[in-house]
């Protein structure tokens, strides 16, 4: 009989219930509980077999292994809660308010063997994968993200909202200490930043220049990746990835590769699950989402 790994989500909301959805059709998965303080998200999910409440304490007992998808100021009391308990966690993004927290979850995992994961979905982006394959290291990058606003994820700036998605991409492409960082930004609708630059200049003359915003007319997520003789460009929502090459004769070989539709958060489910049940290592871990959280709150701080 195949093991299977009892799941639970808290947190019915929006994000949530793709959480949810995507459990259920995890052939590795056994969603048996549902937690969320508002009753009425609840009861907007018909299954008798799965047990629900407004507590996550009631569901110790009763899973493996959680999704959080709360807001951010109640991820570390939640996480810190399942992993005391050596019970594995999927923590969404931005994973805790301050570093000291995030140090805090990474040492429990650590000490009772439990997988922690954060909700970095871009890593499974078929074109970030393909990207992460090529030998030589970038030496500039340019990113822009660009969104729709939508007052749904306002609890946090925009940095910590968007840009991290970047932040932790940046980093797993580049293993160089950082030596400076520039800011500017401003708030245009929220109470907090909606749109934001930042140039992050690693050892080796390396440059990141980042730039994010909440606020505007159009939803884009491009990438641009310069290395000696070679430029990478990513677009994340049509899947894209294009390679142009320096020839002996000054032109350009370009190769363009299109990757078919993917649903990250389904690969990064999986990848969860199978992490669990010690079948792969997890793509996203805590220590990757600390690294990310840690540069974002230095921007942050700038702002």
């Amino acid at each position: 009989m195949i093991k299977k790994i009892r799941v639970g989500v808290i947190g019915i909301g929006y994000l949530g219930k793709f959480h949810l959805e995507k459990y259920r059709l995890n052939k590795s998965a056994d969603l048996t509980c549902l937690v969320d303080v508002n009753k009425k998200n609840l009861d907007l999910i018909d299954s008798p077999v799965i047990f629900k409440t407004k507590n996550y304490m009631d569901i110790r007992d009763k899973v493996d292994a959680v999704s959080i998808v709360t807001p951010t100021v109640t991820h570390f009391k939640i996480a810190k809660y399942f992993l005391e308990n050596k019970i594995h966690v999927l923590l969404e993004k931005p994973m805790t308010e301050t570093i000291r927290q995030a140090q805090i979850l990474n040492n429990l995992a650590k000490k009772n063997k439990c997988i922690l994961q954060i909700g970095h979905l871009e890593q499974f982006n078929p074109a970030v994968k393909k990207l992460r394959l090529q030998h030589d290291k970038p030496e500039f990058i340019e990113v822009h993200r660009l969104c729709k606003f939508n007052p749904r994820a306002t609890d946090v700036d925009v940095v910590l909202d968007l840009m991290i998605h970047d932040i932790d991409i940046v980093l797993s492409l580049i293993d160089k200490n950082i030596k400076k960082i520039s800011v500017s930004g401003k708030k245009v609708i929220t109470k907090l930043i909606d749109i934001a630059n930042v140039r992050i200049e690693f050892e080796d003359n390396i440059v990141a220049n980042l730039t994010a915003s909440r606020i505007s007319t159009k939803n884009e997520r491009k990438m641009r990746v310069f290395l000696k003789n070679t430029y990478y460009s990513i677009d994340f929502i049509n899947n894209e990835l294009k390679k142009l090459m320096m020839k002996n004769n000054n032109s350009f070989k370009v190769m363009n590769y299109k990757f078919d539709k993917t649903d990250t958060l389904n690969d990064e489910i999986k990848n969860f699950i199978k992490a669990c049940l010690g079948r792969e290592k997890s793509m996203t871990s805590g220590l990757c989402g600390q690294k990310a959280l840690s540069v974002a709150k230095k921007i942050t701080r700038a702002l």
